[in-house]
């Protein structure tokens, strides 16, 4: 017994005129099936592209994310131009680091900024994202908008249930406050380190005040604490 559908009728219809215009494209001129593309199929061939791209980029960040690693920072909109890895070796060297067994890195090659439909911006926060979930990153640096981002997402530790007690002293008047929680309390997320000797040394940032926190489901929380110790340390 056939079932009458009422949508049936239209639906040869759409297959109809699909078929005819596929019929009238196959001999146009290729200027006539470009612009047939682009009125019919550009956004959303766009839109599968971004997603893949996506998808691609996650996954990327899943599989190579190093399985034992020792250190991990994100320098968010770095403003200088750093030649070498002066500051991450001498790190390494500072903590005893066995780069053979562990990996130690900082990525500068991040950007955000707020409101931004950029491709380049979204990609990093994914793949920020994707390592955080997987525990392997340390410390985020970064100017306050970051900092105002990655508060909102809840990811970075209230500094006063972290830090030991002669950082919490030295770093006082220099502590950078966000909107933390359901309840919005000002909590002091990041530190100002644009003193920082050897941060200055190593030119990541050049006329800007960047700041410095930890993500709060770090494996290496004592590391992340370590680094900010050591980029003020001046004869070591």
């Amino acid at each position: 017994m056939e079932v009458y559908n009422k949508n049936r009728d239209k639906n040869n219809s759409m297959h109809d005129e699909i078929r005819e215009q596929n019929a009238k494209l196959k001999d146009a001129p290729l200027k006539e099936k470009l612009a047939y593309f682009n009125e019919y199929y550009l956004k959303t061939t766009l839109v599968v592209l971004a997603i893949l791209l996506l998808v691609g980029s996650i996954a990327y960040s899943m599989l190579t994310a190093p399985s034992d690693t020792a250190f991990a920072a994100f320098f968010y909109n770095t403003t200088g131009k750093p030649s070498g890895t002066e500051l991450l070796d001498g790190f390494v060297s500072h903590l005893g680091i066995d780069t053979k067994e562990h990996d130690a890195y900082i990525d500068d090659s991040m950007y955000y900024t707020p409101d931004s439909t950029d491709m380049n911006t979204f990609m990093a926060l994914e793949k920020t994202m994707a390592v955080i979930s997987t525990g392997e990153l340390d410390v985020v640096a970064g100017d306050e908008g970051t900092f105002d981002y990655f508060a909102r997402t809840e990811c970075l530790y209230d500094l006063t249930t972290v830090l030991p007690g002669d950082l919490l002293a030295k770093f006082e008047d220099k502590l950078y406050y966000a909107k933390y929680g359901e309840a919005e309390i000002l909590t002091p997320v990041g530190v100002y380190v644009d003193d920082a000797p050897k941060l200055g040394q190593s030119t990541y940032y050049t006329g800007t005040k960047p700041v410095l926190g930890f993500i709060v489901n770090t494996k290496n929380l004592d590391n992340a604490i370590e680094f900010l110790r050591y980029i003020y340390m001046e004869n070591e």
